[in-house]
C-alpha cells in the first residue's frame, strides 16, 4: 500500500511525452490564427489603450518569458501526479483555450507596430537582456507582431497555474513558484512589449473560463477512448 502511494506520488512517464506534445500543439494553434486571418482576408487592428503607453520597457523580463516555454512543458507533467480526473478536466481546458485563442486570432486579428512604438530604438550601451530581447523580436514578426489578443503567454501560464492550484499531490513549494512565475509572466508580457493591457486580461480570463467550465462539466471525458487504447498497449506488452 505504501508503495503504491510513493508511486502514485511521482510524474508519469507517459506526462513528459504529453508536456512536449502539448507545447508543440499549443505553439501550432498559435501560428495559425494569424495564418488564418491572412486566408480570410481579416484586417487587423491594434488592441491599444491609454495604459499601454505608461508602462515602461524593462528588458530583464525577457528572462520569465523565455522561460514560459520550459513552465508550459511541465504543466502536464506536474498534473499528472494528480487524480486522473483532474488531469484530463485539465488537459481538456488547454485544448478548448487553445482552440477558443485561435478562433479570436482569426477572425479578429490584431497587430503591433513595433517601429511606431519606439522598440527598435537600441540603447547605445545594451545589455545581455537587451540584446536577447530584440533577438526575440527578430523570432516574432520582426518589426511588426501579429497574433496579440488573447495572448497565449497568459492563456497557458493561467492553466498552469490552475492545474497545481489547491493540489495536496503538488508540493505548497511549487505551488507558490507556479503562482508567483505566473504573475512574472504575465508582468514581463508588458515590460518587454509583446503585448498590450488587454491582450493580458483576455488572456488570462481565457485560461480562467476554460478550466472551470472543463472542471465543473468534466470535459476530460473526450481522453476516454485514448486512455482505453493506452490500457490495451500495456496490457499486451505486459503479456
Amino acid at each position: 500500500m505504501q508503495k503504491a502511494s510513493i508511486n502514485s506520488d511521482r510524474i508519469k512517464g507517459w506526462a513528459v511525452i504529453v508536456g512536449i506534445l502539448y507545447l508543440i500543439l499549443q505553439h501550432a494553434f498559435y501560428l495559425a490564427g494569424h495564418h488564418l486571418a491572412s486566408l480570410f482576408g481579416i484586417e487587423p487592428f491594434l488592441p491599444k489603450i491609454a495604459l499601454d503607453d505608461m508602462i515602461p520597457i524593462v528588458s530583464a523580463f525577457i528572462i520569465p518569458y523565455v522561460w514560459s516555454y520550459i513552465y508550459w512543458a511541465m504543466g502536464p507533467m506536474v498534473v499528472s501526479k494528480c487524480e486522473k480526473r483532474h488531469f484530463a478536466d485539465y488537459m481538456a481546458a488547454n485544448l478548448v483555450a487553445c482552440v477558443a485563442g485561435t478562433l479570436a486570432l482569426a477572425f479578429f486579428p490584431t497587430y503591433m507596430d513595433r517601429v511606431a512604438e519606439g522598440l527598435y530604438k537600441v540603447p547605445a550601451d545594451p545589455t545581455f537582456f537587451d540584446k536577447l530581447r530584440m533577438f526575440w523580436y527578430s523570432l516574432d514578426g520582426s518589426e511588426t507582431a501579429y497574433n496579440l489578443l488573447p495572448s497565449f503567454h497568459c492563456i497557458n501560464s493561467t492553466l498552469c497555474y490552475l492545474g497545481v492550484a489547491g493540489r495536496r499531490e503538488i508540493p505548497v513549494w511549487y505551488r507558490v513558484y507556479s503562482l508567483l512565475l505566473t504573475l512574472l509572466i504575465f508582468a514581463a508580457t508588458l515590460y518587454v512589449k509583446q503585448h498590450y493591457f488587454l491582450d493580458v486580461v483576455t488572456g488570462a480570463a481565457l485560461g480562467a473560463a476554460a478550466f472551470f467550465i472543463c472542471k465543473r462539466f468534466h470535459w476530460g471525458r473526450m481522453f476516454a477512448p485514448l486512455e482505453r487504447l493506452y490500457k490495451r498497449y500495456k496490457e499486451k506488452k505486459e503479456e
